[in-house]
């Protein structure tokens, strides 16, 4: 999927706010390959973080963003990945 298609599919179906899962937007996750499901999620992130939706023109920094989660993790896992929950 392209991200324009992506975030068509997520909003299909009616309003969703910046970084709201919605149905749809879940049902898009659910069913795109797993790269295509994480620039979702990184378009989620950056639009919490915008406090708009996404758009077309965003990818680059939506890429950004998906990279800078992929960093985070990636650190994360080199600590141990230990958590206080249980």
């Amino acid at each position: 999927m392209t991200f324009e298609e992506i975030l068509t599919a997520a909003n299909a179906g009616g309003a969703r706010n910046p970084g709201q899962w919605t149905p749809q937007a879940c049902k898009t996750w659910r069913e795109a390959d797993p790269e295509d499901a994480r620039l979702l999620e990184a378009a989620c992130a950056w639009e919490l973080a915008n406090d708009r939706r996404a758009q077309v023109k965003d990818e680059p920094v939506v890429r950004e963003r998906r990279r800078q989660m992929d960093e985070a993790t990636a650190a994360a896992g080199k600590m141990g990945g230990t958590s206080d929950v249980s």
